[in-house]
């Protein structure tokens, strides 16, 4: 596999807008308790302050006017001001960055993805509902390596979304959300997504692209996991063997440039566990042949990645767990089959 390293002025705008990109994505988080607003409401002859958290009306009094609620509402709107500043001021600065990264040629992964992943961290959903699976999480391992792989092996027309029922999934105070789940989400991104087939695993745009979403198999034949996160008409995740490998393995979040040039945050399974999951689907009798190829190949680029760039996630069975021994075992010996350089440490 030929990894081509960045460049040292790369790195460097890589760096800029990695630092301009967690500066905004705290100050939007702190913007939230600026959502809604505060407004006097008359009843019964008495003005009071009323603090609205949305745009249903939904809410609660402060109290009666005095010069203590009077000061809250000034308190409120200072600050709000303030923040909306701030986030201006960093929207700027994103978008420079984003001509930087264009100029500098890191810009890779397709802009759709960047979107989407923007809208399912601003729902609270990455890392905790949801993380990305199959080829776009590639992206990631190498932007934290800081090299670039060969284009084929990240050539791919659908985005795998992982579903992991163990975490409670809340979505953030839309209505519209909550009933249309993630299907509502890739709308947001692009209204053109449509399921293939009602309640189907795949929604698809009118360019071809395709999101899919996934879970693992239940551990138990009478257990029963949510296979949707809205209403009736959201997408069913299909139920996929093993996956739970992934889910089990620690998460890995890196920020990632869109071809925009617009930076976006992924999570991803640790890169470990992508490799021996790509491994272990490469040996599976019942895989299409070409699919395995791809996964070998993808399974193998991922492991030189992790053995050369990323020393601090070393390959040891203790921090393999997750895996059935054999699994790491096969995997240790198509790594050493491909010539891969010393650091693959299988504990006996």
């Amino acid at each position: 596999m030929i990894l081509k390293e960045w460049t040292d002025n790369q790195n460097r705008v890589f760096i800029d807008t990695v630092q301009v990109h967690e500066a905004f994505s705290e100050t939007f988080l702190k913007s939230r308790s600026w959502q809604g607003g505060m407004h006097w409401k008359k009843s019964k002859g008495r003005e009071y302050l009323f603090r609205s958290i949305d745009r249903f009306g939904n809410g609660k009094s402060l109290g009666p006017r005095s010069p203590e609620t009077e000061k809250i509402i000034d308190e409120f709107r200072k600050g709000k001001q303030e923040i909306r500043e701030r986030l201006a001021v960093l929207r700027e600065r994103i978008a420079e960055q984003a001509r930087f990264c264009k100029a500098a040629k890191i810009h890779r992964v397709p802009r759709l993805v960047g979107a989407i992943l923007r809208l399912l961290e601003r729902e609270n959903m990455l890392g905790k509902n949801v993380i990305i699976a199959g080829t776009h999480a590639i992206f990631g391992y190498e932007a934290a390596a800081g090299v670039f792989l060969d284009a084929p092996i990240l050539a791919t027309g659908d985005l795998d979304i992982l579903r992991d029922t163990r975490a409670r999934l809340k979505l953030a105070g839309n209505r519209t959300l909550r009933n249309r789940g993630l299907l509502g989400i890739l709308r947001k991104a692009d209204r053109s997504f449509e399921p293939l087939r009602k309640s189907g695993f795949r929604a698809v745009n009118r360019d071809g692209f395709m999101v899919v979403l996934i879970k693992p198999e239940p551990r138990r034949i009478t257990q029963k996991d949510p296979r949707r996160m809205g209403g009736k008409g959201d997408m069913e995740a299909a139920e996929i063997r093993n996956l739970q490998w992934l889910l089990a393995a620690p998460k890995f979040s890196q920020v990632i440039i869109g071809n925009d040039g617009y930076p976006a945050r992924m999570v991803v399974p640790d890169p470990r566990a992508f490799a021996l999951h790509e491994l272990w689907l490469s040996e599976q009798s019942d895989r299409e042949p070409v699919k395995k190829q791809r996964d070998r190949k993808q399974g193998i680029a991922v492991a030189e990645v992790v053995i050369r760039y990323l020393p601090n996630y070393p390959f040891k069975t203790s921090e393999l767990r997750m895996f059935p021994k054999e699994v790491v075992q096969k995997a240790e010996k198509q790594i050493s089959d491909a010539g891969m350089p010393s650091g693959f440490d299988v504990e006996e």
